[in-house]
C-alpha cells in the first residue's frame, strides 16, 4: 500500500487492540490511512471472474468472524514488523538482505500482480517470513462490488499458495479501507484483517534519516505492528537503507522480534 499519512491507530494500554467479530452485513468505511492513486500499471483489465466467486445477488453472511488488529495487548517486549506492496526490485531483495543479516522475522503483505511476475526475487527466501494478501493491484476493496473484491482476493491467495507453497491466513486493505464487502471476502478465505499502529514515514524534505529511525525505536510500544513498505519512491529506500539502524535500536529497548501472526499468540 501507498499510505504517506500519519499513523492513526495509536497502541493503548490496558485496551486489547482488536476488534472481534465484525458485522460482515455492514457497509461502513473505516479508513485506517490516507492514500493516493495507483500507478496506471495495476490498472490492467483482469479476466473474467472465477464461477467460485460469490455473486451480489447470492450474498449470504459467511459463518466465520472476522478480527480486526492494529496492535495487541501484550507484557512481552514484542514488535512486528510488516511490509507493503511488493515484490519487487525495488526495495524488496534490500529488505530481505537486512532482514536476514538480523535473522529477524517480518510479515509481507504481498501484490498478487507483482509477486507473479517478480516470482524470482523472493524464491527461497521466505522461511522466516509470513506472507500475507495485499489484493491483486492493490485495489481499494472499499469501492469494489463483492464479486470483482473476491476476484482480486482469491487471485492472489491463489499467488501467494504456488509461489511460496503455504496458505495466507491474513488480509491487509490497502490503504487500510475496510466495508463490508472487504469483511466478506475475508471471511470467505479464512483471514483475518492486520492494520498497523506505528508507520515508518518516508523521508522528507527538511527531515534527517536519523529521525526516521528515532521515530519508531522511540514509539515502539509492547504488541506494536509497524507498516514499512518495500516497494515506491526513492524517498522510501531511506528507510530501507535504515532498518539495520531501527533493527538495533529496537533491540537495544529489549524488543523481540515476531510475525504478526505470532504477535497474536502472545496477547494477553
Amino acid at each position: 500500500m501507498s499510505d504517506t499519512g500519519e499513523d492513526r491507530r495509536p497502541a493503548r494500554p490496558g485496551r486489547r487492540n482488536v476488534v472481534r467479530g465484525i458485522g460482515l452485513a455492514a457497509g461502513g468505511l473505516l479508513a485506517a490511512g490516507a492514500g493516493f492513486a495507483t500507478e496506471q500499471a495495476w490498472r490492467r483489465d483482469d479476466p473474467p471472474t472465477p464461477a467460485s466467486a460469490a455473486s451480489v445477488d447470492s450474498w449470504q453472511p459467511p459463518d466465520r468472524q472476522v478480527d480486526v488488529v492494529w496492535s495487541v495487548d501484550t507484557r512481552r517486549r514484542l514488535v512486528a514488523l510488516t511490509f507493503d506492496d511488493g515484490p519487487m526490485a525495488k526495495w524488496t531483495p534490500q529488505a530481505l538482505d537486512a532482514l536476514d543479516e538480523a535473522k529477524v522475522p517480518a510479515t509481507f503483505f504481498m501484490v498478487g500482480s507483482r509477486l507473479v511476475r517478480n516470482a524470482r526475487l523472493v524464491e527461497g527466501r521466505l522461511g522466516r517470513h509470513e506472507i500475507g494478501n495485499h489484493t491483486w493491484k492493490h485495489d481499494d476493496l472499499s469501492k469494489l462490488s463483492l464479486a470483482h473484491a473476491y476476484r482480486s482476493i482469491h487471485r492472489t491467495h491463489e499467488a501467494i499458495q504456488q509461489v511460496t507453497g503455504r496458505t495466507p491466513r491474513l488480509l491487509r486493505p490497502p490503504w487500510g479501507r475496510l466495508g463490508g464487502t472487504t469483511l466478506h471476502v475475508a471471511a470467505q478465505h479464512g483471514y483475518d484483517i492486520a492494520l498497523w499502529s506505528l508507520l515508518v514515514q518516508d523521508l522528507r524534505l527538511g527531515r534527517e534519516p536519523s529521525e526516521m529511525v528515532s521515530a519508531v525505536v522511540d514509539n515502539a510500544r509492547p504488541g506494536t505492528i509497524v507498516l514499512a513498505h518495500d516497494v515506491g519512491a526513492p524517498s522510501r529506500e531511506a528507510a530501507i537503507e535504515r532498518l539495520p539502524a531501527m533493527i538495533r535500536g529496537l533491540r537495544g529497548r529489549g524488543f523481540d522480534f515476531v510475525t504478526v501472526s505470532q504477535l497474536r499468540r502472545a496477547a494477553l
